[in-house]
């Protein structure tokens, strides 16, 4: 139910929903990088507390990203990593704004 939601935040906000992974080896092994300009990202997902270590490794490979989580805390010991936090539950307002920390 959070991707489809997700998916309809991105496209009501004019951009392009490519797919979703729930775990980081899924992602590693499914999701074409090339092919995306940025990524939201919880922390905890199939595989444990990964989402960190994935904003990291599409970091690497020039993928800006966000943390999309209840967790703002944990997410916000990585300032480095991601271009900002979207709280959850979210709000279509914080969304729209927060999306915008992906472009440029």
């Amino acid at each position: 139910m959070i991707v489809f939601h997700l998916e309809q935040l991105i496209e009501d906000t004019g951009h392009l929903f490519v797919g979703s992974a729930d775990s980081f080896a899924q992602l590693k092994a499914d999701l074409e990088v090339d092919d995306i300009d940025g990524a939201l990202v919880d922390i905890d997902l199939a595989d444990g507390a990964t989402g960190p270590q994935i904003v990291a490794w599409l970091k690497e490979r020039g993928v800006p990203s966000l943390f999309v989580t209840g967790q703002e805390a944990i997410a916000a010991s990585y300032p480095e990593l991601a271009r900002g936090v979207i709280v959850k539950p979210i709000s279509p307002a914080e969304f729209a704004n927060k999306i915008e920390l992906l472009k440029g």
